[in-house]
């Protein structure tokens, strides 16, 4: 459920809470409110339930609700289906989905998105699911202090769609979110993306400072962000490398393996969000390492910040997925994901449109008393006048009538008009088809003869080779036509030609005014398939897809006309002067050992008219 005006969304993590007021402005958004609830320090599960009361205590969260689940909690894969859309495209995103998450369906809840195109024009699909029991958890807190949850969706679904809304990314890029716990990889590529955990946390930095000077938890955090002010920070930072080393590892695996799904792409941009994002160096260490632009995220360019919201400023890198999930509610994220269980979905959208209807009714209610103090003392005067033109009304009652008689007996002439000229047309196909099967053969082409007396001679050897090859030129556009069929059919929009008497599913739609055209012919065999086919193309099937084209215009794809070489036969059974001898396949030298010509048989068909644009791409 999205397109809210105004939302609450939260964003509870391990180390903290973080939720934003915001609502719609003009083409952005506006962040009006913000609080931040820090976790005590070796604090356990329990403690999200206690900050979401601290923070309905302090804020008034009536009205929509949008939370964001921890990437952590959630299964995603990504995979490819066929080109297909509508309900054969919602089958396959389920039978996929069963395949993919290995958890029996019933104990998830789960969701998809379609994220692009690849290159080899399939459709790349996000799943993603969550456990039954861990939304429940989270239904029961929110509902201890009487909120209603009307959107559920993921941090790294947030984040990506901050990225797409705010930043707009025009090449390939990377963004990393290092949460206390929980690191997040998102690479955007357009309209696709692409998510990973990553298995290198702000903890293992903070825990690797305590085991190395001793300090306690809180001392360790405070050294992660202050080491370039710290006298230590050399041994701060020797102590920090190898975790640095094996984060760089992790991108360049993650980047390595997407290019082997997506194709080869060249990404020149990381950004950093998370709180950890501040670790000291690790900006640097990033940019020498990975050899590409790392940048911090530090402002919002389409989303304000109003001044009694300013600790989102403050830590914009900890709120970003809290925004995203506000962009999504506000109907302006790219990335649409709700892990609602569908009851809770359907017990929403009913309550929003109830409060809809609650308030157009109370208007209502608002108006007639307003029109009964207003005019209540001359209805009575407004009663008898209409009364005496009540006779008036009933006459224009009746002229309204004649006229609609008037109106469906044009209606039904028009009907008939046009369906005896529809009958007609259909009787000039065959005349058209006709028209189009004198488009072959060219007469130019197959008019030409070569007479030539040879005399006696020096010369007579190479003037025969001469007009044998002239011959054999000729003789390669030579073709026959043997025959044509035409008959009334009935089409799919797919192209298939339904058999007469065949059964038709009520939901087909097909063409009952349609002709398939069959030409058949031979031609001079020239030797090989593929040139023989080439000459089928070129002098019988251009011709017909030129007319086709002049009365119907182009077609999207491909072609209207299709063509079928057959199997070389010895049709000529008498040697003919026209034809080159010696070539024949009979295994003799001599020609006339043969006594004939070796032809190729043909056909052609196509659909008169042909299928509309759009069916006809599909066919």
């Amino acid at each position: 459920m999205a397109d809210f005006d105004e939302v609450w969304c939260i964003d509870s993590g391990r180390t903290s809470l973080k939720a934003i007021k915001i609502q719609r402005s003009g083409n952005g958004a506006e962040i009006v409110a913000a609080e931040k609830i820090d976790h005590p320090q070796g604090a356990g599960q329990e403690v999200a339930a206690a900050a979401i009361s601290t923070l309905a205590s302090q804020q008034n969260l009536t009205g929509p609700l949008a939370v964001a689940l921890p990437s952590r909690s959630a299964l995603t894969s990504f995979i490819t289906v066929p080109p297909v859309d509508g309900k054969k495209l919602e089958e396959l995103i389920g039978y996929e989905a069963q395949q993919n998450i290995p958890l029996p369906m019933e104990d998830v809840i789960w969701g998809s998105h379609v994220c692009g195109d690849t290159d080899d024009g399939e459709k790349e699909i996000g799943i993603f699911a969550v456990r039954s029991e861990e939304v429940s958890d989270l239904l029961e807190d929110l509902s201890q202090e009487d909120l209603d949850i009307n959107l559920l969706t993921l941090g790294n679904v947030g984040l990506l769609n901050l990225i797409r809304f705010d930043l707009r990314p025009q090449r390939p890029m990377v963004a990393l979110e290092i949460g206390a716990h929980h690191t997040d990889l998102v690479i955007v590529n357009g309209s696709r993306y692409w998510f990973r955990s990553v298995p290198i946390a702000g903890k293992d930095f903070t825990t690797a400072l305590q085991e190395r000077f001793g300090c306690s938890e809180e001392e360790a955090e405070n050294l992660k962000v202050t080491a370039a002010k710290s006298e230590h920070a050399a041994k701060i930072y020797e102590v920090l490398q190898p975790l640095l080393r094996d984060l760089v590892n992790e991108i360049n695996r993650s980047i390595g393996y997407y290019k082997s799904r997506a194709g080869e792409i060249k990404v020149e941009d990381l950004f950093l969000f998370g709180g950890s994002g501040k670790i000291v160096g690790l900006r640097k260490f990033l940019e020498e390492n990975l050899r590409i632009r790392v940048q911090v995220f530090k402002s919002l360019q389409r989303v304000r910040i109003r001044p009694e919201a300013n600790i989102v400023q403050q830590d914009i890198q900890s709120f970003s997925s809290c925004i995203g999930v506000g962009i999504q509610a506000l109907g302006l994220g790219d990335v649409v994901l709700n892990l609602l269980p569908q009851e809770q979905q359907e017990a929403a959208e009913f309550k929003k449109k109830q409060k809809v209807v609650l308030g157009a009714v109370s208007g209502l209610y608002i108006l007639i008393a307003f029109f009964m103090v207003i005019f209540g003392g001359k209805i009575d005067n407004a009663k008898a006048v209409l009364d005496e033109a009540a006779v008036v009304d009933q006459l224009k009652e009746n002229e309204k009538k004649l006229e609609s008689l008037q109106e469906d007996q044009r209606d039904g002439l028009e009907v008939k008009a046009n369906t005896l000229l529809s009958r007609g047309q259909g009787r000039l196909a065959s005349r058209q088809v006709l028209e189009l099967i004198a488009a072959i053969p060219n007469a130019s082409q197959v008019a030409e003869s070569i007479r030539i007396e040879v005399a006696e001679g020096s010369e007579k050897d190479s003037t025969l080779g001469s007009v044998e090859a002239d011959q054999e030129s000729l003789n390669s556009k030579k073709t026959w036509l043997s025959g044509f069929d035409i008959r009334k059919v009935r089409v799919t929009e797919t192209g298939s030609v339904l058999e007469k008497g065949a059964k038709v599913d009520s939901d087909l739609l097909f063409y009952d005014d349609r002709y398939q055209v069959v030409v058949k012919g031979f031609r001079y065999d020239q030797g090989d398939a593929t040139s023989n086919d080439q000459q089928l193309k070129a002098q019988v099937v251009d011709p017909i897809e030129k007319k086709l084209i002049e009365a119907f215009g182009a077609p999207e794809f491909g072609e209207r006309v299709s063509r079928q070489v057959g199997i070389e036969t010895m049709l000529m059974l008498s040697e003919d002067e026209n034809f080159k001898s010696g070539r024949q396949r009979g295994g003799s030298e001599d020609g006339s050992a043969d006594h004939g010509t070796p032809l190729f048989p043909w056909s052609i068909s196509w659909i008169y008219p042909p299928l509309p644009a759009a069916d006809a791409g599909e066919e």
